[in-house]
């Protein structure tokens, strides 16, 4: 967090120290809090120009991206698991062949992505799955 000062045109609304970070995703772009309304307002600068509007509610609940869980493997639409290949405990090598899962009417085979062992396989032959369904966990190394 950085401290600084906001000097506001707007003679409604006083000058304030306000807290602000910086928002990695969004070049150049600082997220502030004013306090005076109570939501939540963003600064950005491009080219020289000063753009400042305050957060949609849509933005302020949705949900927060995190890391993905590199000993997870998930499914990335819905569909249904065809065949898998491995079991718990098997050892695989990057690239190996895990299951086949049909999404849209097409056959994807779903490799390993590390070298590893597998800890848990999470889903059964020819059941359904949404997006984001845990597929195969491994063992963290």
């Amino acid at each position: 967090m950085i401290m600084a000062e906001v000097k506001n045109k707007n003679p409604e609304v006083p000058e304030i120290q306000e807290e602000m970070h910086v928002i990695s995703e969004i070049s150049d772009a600082v997220e502030f809090l004013a306090p005076q309304v109570g939501k939540s307002k963003m600064r950005l600068s491009e080219g020289g120009m000063e753009y400042k509007t305050f957060f949609t509610k849509k933005f302020e609940e949705r949900k927060t991206w995190k890391a993905p869980d590199p000993y997870k493997v998930l499914s990335h639409i819905p569909g249904s698991v065809i065949e898998i290949f491995v079991k718990p405990g098997q050892k695989v090598k990057k690239g190996d062949k895990l299951m086949v899962y049909e999404a849209m009417k097409m056959m994807n085979v779903v490799t390993s992505p590390m070298d590893g062992t597998i800890k848990e396989v999470n889903a059964k032959e020819g059941e359904s799955l949404p997006k984001g369904a845990l597929l195969v966990t491994f063992k963290k190394k």
